[in-house]
């Protein structure tokens, strides 16, 4: 016989998938992304139709549902008939010399395996597919087109370290206070970006290369690694170079001028503490967005 189970979805509306091939568990929402019967592991490069996605506790669950709808269509129906043939043999032996008692206890019980649909960390939403799914932690391909997420990811960042330099721009910030805001707000937007190359690295090992392990901190070797192609398409390159350098100066000479920062970006006084403004880092946050998009067209095009 045939049964149909119905696997339930969490409050957000996704459904819990377990990948065959290295077990791990992410959800997806059905009705968003493209009509496609694959599915991809969004951690490793497994590759199948979307029934060899169910959890196993899903599985138990329709398991229990469907012995449960297998006793009353098919095993209840021939009991029940069976009582009612005892019942009518009581009956029919009341007033004879030997009589029939027929006690039933109803003592079938098959307890359905609920389950809830497990906590993850990160909910995204495709950029390219618009699936919407939820995976733990921060990086993965989508399940539905296979797209990495690394630069949504990165663009996701950089949004976020836009809104904190508005709160850093209020005129009640003081000035101390001020000062290393604006530093931090350098350092997350240049770490969101060796983030995301830590995830480009993974995916294609042969294109960047192994050392210095820091590369995407480190904009002169990342850009002559690329044969100058972030030089060549990004319009602000050398205002990049710029603040790439300040972080340094920032990360490890308390933003002090040294003479190594002097041999790359002249025109400064030695021994003075750069001095980082809130329009500088608005600019900045723009070219690192745009920087993004340059590194996308390449991991792309290659």
């Amino acid at each position: 016989m045939e049964i149909k189970v119905t696997i339930p979805l969490d409050e957000n509306g996704m459904i819990g998938r377990e990948c065959l091939e290295c077990e791990k568990y992410f959800k997806l929402k059905p009705g968003t992304g493209i009509e496609t019967d694959n599915c991809h592991c969004p951690y490793c490069d497994y590759e199948g139709n979307a029934d060899t996605f169910w959890t196993q506790a899903q599985l138990k669950y329709a398991e229990s549902i469907a012995v449960e709808q297998a006793f009353n269509k098919l095993l209840k129906p021939s009991l029940d008939k069976l009582t009612h043939s005892f019942k009518k043999l009581e009956q029919s032996s009341r007033n004879s010399l030997i009589q029939f008692k027929v006690s039933v206890k109803d003592n079938f019980h098959f307890p359905i395996s609920y389950y809830r649909e497990e906590e993850l960390e990160t909910i995204l939403t495709c950029d390219n597919c618009k699936l919407e799914f939820a995976i733990y932690g921060v990086f993965s391909k989508c399940p539905d087109c296979n797209e990495t997420n690394a630069f949504l990811i990165f663009q996701k960042s950089m949004e976020v370290i836009g809104k904190k330099l508005e709160i850093f721009s209020k005129p009640e910030i003081p000035n101390e206070i001020l000062e290393i805001s604006l530093s931090s707000i350098l350092s997350a937007s240049i770490a969101a970006f060796d983030g995301l190359g830590k995830e480009l690295r993974k995916r294609k090992r042969d294109l960047y290369k192994e050392r210095p392990k820091n590369l995407f901190q480190n904009l002169y070797e990342l850009n002559s690694s690329l044969d100058n192609y972030i030089g060549l398409n990004h319009k602000n390159f050398n205002d990049l170079l710029r603040m790439f350098q300040v972080r340094h100066l920032y990360e490890h000479n308390m933003g002090v001028i040294d003479e190594d920062f002097l041999k790359k970006i002249p025109n400064q006084i030695l021994g003075r503490k750069y001095k980082l403004t809130i329009e500088e880092l608005k600019e900045f946050i723009n070219w690192m967005n745009e920087l993004g998009e340059v590194v996308r067209n390449h991991f792309d095009a290659n």
